[in-house]
């Protein structure tokens, strides 16, 4: 009889590390993104990199940003090579997976007008749900659009009309994605460029690419690296980081939280 019950006990208690092993995996991203969080104290190992040699994503990541939003890359040169830009009958979108963090990774394009959705879609657009890594919501203001971080997309939506796609959005500071300001530059301003070419005849193809740059399991990114180029000529032509900060805060990379400074 004892060795029954302690067989159903062990049988218990296998079942309900099993539960709990599936629990952990189907969460295993949100639950890695919180002990990174919870480490912001720690001193951060690369644990991805391990070469001394950098390539330009760790230089990138490594700029401290020093009153200029947007830095061109490479003299403004898009380095696409031959083979990336070869033409197609139609436009396309790649998106990468997400990272071991759930992070958004490098997205890339053919755009073309037949991609974008009708105007009428865009003002109707639905409310945007994804949770981004470090995605924090933090009152920057009174107004209703005074908020520190947007739901950034890498592949505007007005371009291929994807919307809630955890791939294709990270948190981004209204200064990074849409700078209002006069005179200002954010990623607002090189979209609307290639929005208006690509408006003006259905021949036009932009090759496109966005990448989210991290600093080692930080969450939210320290910058966007944007690069585009159009196909068979240079009406459409840059190559540009842009970094994810906002003026007056202080923004923790590592886990979303923010102050603003005194």
């Amino acid at each position: 009889m004892k060795n029954y019950k302690r067989g159903r006990l062990a049988r218990k208690i296998l079942i309900f590390i099993i539960i709990l092993l599936g629990i952990a995996y189907f969460n295993r991203i949100t639950i890695i993104q919180k002990l990174v969080s919870l480490g912001t104290q720690s001193p951060i190992v690369n644990i991805d990199k391990q070469t001394n040699q950098k390539n330009q994503n760790d230089q990138l990541a490594d700029q401290n940003f020093a009153g200029q939003s947007v830095v061109t890359v490479n003299d403004n040169q898009p380095t696409f090579t031959t083979n990336e830009m070869k033409s197609s009958n139609s436009g396309w979108q790649r998106l990468s997976n997400l990272d071991w963090l759930g992070r958004p990774q490098v997205a890339n394009a053919l755009l073309n007008k037949k991609l974008m959705p009708p105007a009428q879609k865009y003002k109707a657009r639905e409310r945007l749900t994804v949770k981004t890594p470090g995605y924090q919501a933090i009152k920057t203001g009174t107004n209703q659009t005074d908020w520190l971080y947007n739901r950034s997309h890498l592949i505007g939506y007005q371009f291929t009309g994807l919307n809630n796609e955890s791939k294709n959005i990270i948190s981004g500071t209204r200064q990074l994605n849409a700078d209002s300001r006069k005179d200002a530059q954010s990623m607002v301003t090189f979209e609307t460029e290639v929005a208006g070419y690509l408006k003006q005849s259905e021949n036009n193809y932009v090759r496109y690419q966005v990448e989210p740059i991290y600093r080692n399991v930080e969450l939210v990114p320290r910058g966007v690296h944007m690069m585009a180029q159009s196909l068979g000529n240079d009406d459409i032509k840059f190559n540009v980081y842009i970094f994810n900060v906002q003026d007056g805060w202080e923004i923790n990379y590592l886990n979303g939280n923010a102050k603003k400074l005194q």
